[in-house]
């Protein structure tokens, strides 16, 4: 077993080679699934008629997206694309959890913060990922492993745009 030390040097040099690398992550040459197919199509929301209001509107909260409206795309759609683009970032031992996978919907493009939970050498760990396009052509935006799950004010910032690869 590792000392607590070894644990936050390795953790942190994990951080380190993750937050370098995030943005040229992709899925593994020799590891692809089926490509999704999609028969579905979804219509264009029509705007509700209302009145105009003399107050402020106030930034729309983001919420978990509903259990079966991904854009097209699957629940496990979603979090398989995301393990594939992380998978290479993770300890060899790493698994997945990807019935327990979060989704939430994003306020920009892409469209879906795709968080998927795993255990990595005895820690909890999570694959983190924002995904738009199509089932047909999914679009990776943002990829990363880490040895820990993302804090609560980092995905809601995830979910505006903000401080995607400490860049914006």
């Amino acid at each position: 077993m590792r000392s607590p030390l070894a644990r936050c040097i390795a953790a942190s040099a994990l951080a380190v080679v993750l937050v370098g690398g995030a943005s040229g992550c992709a899925a593994l040459p020799g590891v692809s699934g089926p490509a999704p197919t999609s028969t579905a199509s979804i219509p264009e929301p029509t705007p509700p008629a209302t009145q105009p209001s003399s107050e402020p509107s106030a930034t729309p909260e983001p919420t978990q997206a509903p259990a079966d409206d991904f854009g097209g795309f699957a629940k496990e759609e979603l979090a398989q694309i995301c393990v594939d683009a992380t998978l290479s970032a993770f300890p060899a031992d790493v698994a997945f959890t990807i019935e327990n996978t979060r989704i939430e919907q994003r306020l920009v493009s892409p469209e879906w913060l795709v968080l998927v939970p795993a255990l990595a050498s005895g820690l909890e760990a999570q694959a983190q990922c924002t995904i738009g396009g199509s089932p047909s052509a999914p679009e990776l935006g943002m990829s990363s492993a880490s040895l820990e799950p993302l804090p609560e004010e980092q995905i809601e910032n995830l979910i505006r745009g903000e401080n995607e690869g400490g860049d914006r």
